[in-house]
């Protein structure tokens, strides 16, 4: 068994002496939902340790992880069972090794294209290659706590602005772009450069847009440092030579798929390189760590030759066998064209089962004049409560916003009884608005919305001074 470096080990293994403490069990329950349809929303009395909800083109995942309360000793390993309509649930035996101190943490922004998202076929597969590229940096040393995509891309602004961004124009919500936060091992900083290094060279081949975490004195959260700037004609020439026998078009039909399993450094590199090597284009995915819970969660294309499988349905599955009935209907090629993938059974993913649904019937489409915004929320609170929706429902009513969605909400249950949580929604705004007016709108709905909706959970029962809440359409405003 691998050792972590001692740097992350003594707060994290006080952080799993806390909670085991407190908890019955040495087993973490799990719920997924595999969605289609409206986002259901939180029971009050439910059991919540984690919580995480990700969507994407009409579709997407709800994860909610808990210790139980009642003693017992559950089988080791994964168990995994499908509850029907898309549900699923279980426990998980964590891995006491996988230490990391959250306190010492970085990211990594990988840009494909600064365009609303709208993938084809082979963007699907590029976002597959750099999937691998990224998780296969961390390598075996390196934990990977967030992974996400499509997210919305940074540029950096034009030189005619003040270098602290505030002249930052608003972002796309949503586009051809990855998201990794990792931890970092302080006594050896060399090896966050080795990745970030590793990660590079291929980035230049590719044409790809890299920033990571600007880790300056003064600098927060949001702020990026950026290493390469996204070359558009690199990137169309590598995606040509690369996958250019791939199907036309943009992907209408797609699996839902989660690997869940014990949180082991170096398993998702396994699972990335798996799917690239059976052609396995990404719509989306989002791979999270929730108590300590890997779960990987992606939106892959169904292969056009494919399209006429039966009804909606799901599957649970060991990885290896998953895999195998995943690569005849999402391979974008025929088997003998595809490379030889690895054994699972001597990897980190070794007893990871795959929990799919589907086919499904994703909304992928050619962007319009609309363009979507991001908006940035954090908040704490007593108990649990949909923020992102209440959010969104306010923003909608000002007459200003003519769509709005939530894109990501993770919440957890903190130590002191407050449920802390971050989210990102995507507005558009009245076409009526100019353009150059679009920043000051913003500024003004988000302060405006703030106020109203620490009204309205004061007037829902929460206590004033328990209710914290920023909203802000510069990500780095919600951490100051």
């Amino acid at each position: 068994m691998r050792v972590s470096s001692p740097t992350r080990q003594y707060p994290a293994l006080a952080k799993i002496a806390a909670r085991a403490a407190g908890s019955a069990s040495p087993a973490i329950q799990f719920s997924v939902g595999h969605l289609t349809g409206p986002q259901p929303g939180i029971e009050a009395s439910a059991a919540i340790g984690e919580y995480l909800s990700v969507r994407t083109g009409g579709v997407g995942f709800q994860l909610r992880t808990w210790s139980p309360v009642t003693p017992g000793y559950p089988p080791t390993g994964v168990i995994a069972q499908d509850d029907g309509g898309g549900w699923f649930g279980g426990s998980v035996m964590i891995n006491p090794d996988f230490l990391y101190d959250s306190a010492h943490s970085t990211e990594i922004l990988l840009t494909l294209g600064h365009e609303p998202w709208c993938p084809d076929y082979a963007d699907c597969l590029m976002i597959t290659l750099a999937y691998k590229v990224m998780t296969t940096a961390a390598g075996d040393e390196v934990p990977i706590l967030f992974l996400q995509s499509p997210v919305a891309p940074f540029k950096d602004p034009p030189p005619r602005f003040r270098i602290d961004g505030s002249g930052e124009a608003p972002r796309v919500a949503n586009g051809l772009a990855l998201r990794m936060l990792i931890a970092l091992d302080t006594s050896n900083p060399r090896k966050r450069l080795t990745l970030v290094r590793n990660i590079a060279w291929v980035a230049a081949e590719y044409g790809l847009g890299l920033q990571v975490t600007d880790r300056r004195f003064g600098r927060v959260r949001g702020e990026w440092w950026s290493v390469l700037r996204h070359e558009p004609d690199v990137y169309q020439r590598k995606k040509e030579e690369l996958f250019g026998w791939a199907p036309s078009g943009v992907p209408d039909r797609a699996q839902l798929l989660t690997f869940v399993g014990p949180a082991r450094v170096g398993a998702s590199a396994v699972i990335a390189a798996d799917l690239l090597a059976r052609n396995i284009g990404l719509l989306s995915v989002s791979e999270a760590t929730l108590q300590e819970i890997a779960f990987v969660n992606v939106v892959a294309p169904v292969a056009p030759a494919r399209h006429g499988l039966g009804e909606v349905s799901g599957t649970c599955l060991p990885i290896g066998s998953g895999l195998g009935a995943l690569a005849r209907d999402c391979g974008l090629t025929a088997r003998r064209g595809a490379r030889r993938t690895s054994p699972m059974d001597d990897t980190p993913a070794t007893d990871y089962q795959l929990l799919r649904t589907g086919p499904v019937d994703p909304c992928v489409t050619r962007a319009d004049d609309t363009v979507h915004r991001p908006i940035w929320i954090s908040w704490h609170l007593p108990s649990m409560r949909d923020v992102p929706g209440v959010v969104v429902d306010h923003l909608l009513a000002g007459g200003h916003v003519s769509r709005g969605r939530v894109d990501y909400t993770r919440a957890r249950l903190a130590q002191s009884g407050l449920v802390r949580g971050r989210a990102k929604v995507s507005v558009a705004l009245d076409p009526a608005i100019d353009r150059v007016d679009v920043p000051d709108r913003l500024s003004s709905l988000c302060s405006q919305v703030e106020q109203e909706v620490v009204a309205y959970l004061v007037e829902s029962g929460e206590p004033l001074r328990s209710v914290g809440l920023t909203i802000a359409w510069r990500e780095r405003w919600v951490n100051r």
